[in-house]
């Protein structure tokens, strides 16, 4: 990825929203970016060879290296970990999942829940006070238990409680929304760019490898 030229890009971006930046603080954003895109890149190709083994393994395996948890986002490892189609998980979460207890599909759906950390963070709530509110029926958890049988992680869906309105302005959630849909966008060409270029240096270095051998 030609660095010059991504320089030039920003400062242009830049300028046009009335902002003006350095060279140097231009290129350093380039340079960020070239890393974005190369781990995002890298992240592609694992998951790629991870889609490529469930095809061998439809029910899953347990994870190599260290994650996250999607759902309680809890530390996982090859001993704690497991990943299927829906993503990686710990034990107790992905045993929830099979049991029951708790839909697949927060999985690919963050936003379609809270947790009990999300709404200690967002609404400001004690503990003690969630708890109250689940006594009374107000607040209706899916409880995801541990191997004691006590509560590893509360889960609130969203369809399930209704009462539940995040304190973001209509207009703020639609600006966040565009933002992050032009962000991904750029990020997507940005990827798919680097994979471009790295299949015509792969190319490359074949054909100056075989006018080697057959000399």
């Amino acid at each position: 990825m030609d660095i010059d030229k991504l320089t030039e890009e920003i400062k242009r971006i830049e300028s046009k929203d009335g902002k003006e930046i350095t060279d140097e603080e231009a290129r350093k954003g380039a340079h960020n970016m070239v890393g974005l895109v190369e781990l995002l890149f890298e992240i592609w190709r694992k998951d790629k060879v991870k889609k490529d083994r469930l095809k061998k393994e439809p029910d899953g395996f347990p994870v190599e290296g260290q994650y996250s948890c999607l759902i309680c986002r809890g530390g996982i490892d090859g001993t704690t970990g497991w990943y299927d189609w829906y993503g990686q998980k710990c034990l107790l979460c992905q045993r929830a999942i099979k049991e029951g207890i708790i839909p697949a599909f927060i999985c690919k759906n963050d936003n379609s829940y809270f947790s009990l950390s999300d709404l200690k963070y967002t609404f400001k709530l004690k503990h003690q006070a969630i708890m109250k509110y689940i006594r009374e029926e107000k607040l209706k958890p899916r409880i995801i238990l541990n191997n004691e049988g006590k509560p590893h992680e509360y889960i609130f869906l969203k369809k399930e409680n209704p009462g539940l309105i995040e304190r973001y302005s209509p207009e703020r959630k639609s600006h966040d929304r565009n933002r992050d849909k032009v962000s991904k966008a750029r990020t997507k060409e940005m990827v798919e760019e680097y994979r471009e270029e790295n299949r015509k240096r792969r190319q490359n270095q074949w054909r100056l490898n075989k006018r080697k051998l057959w000399r």
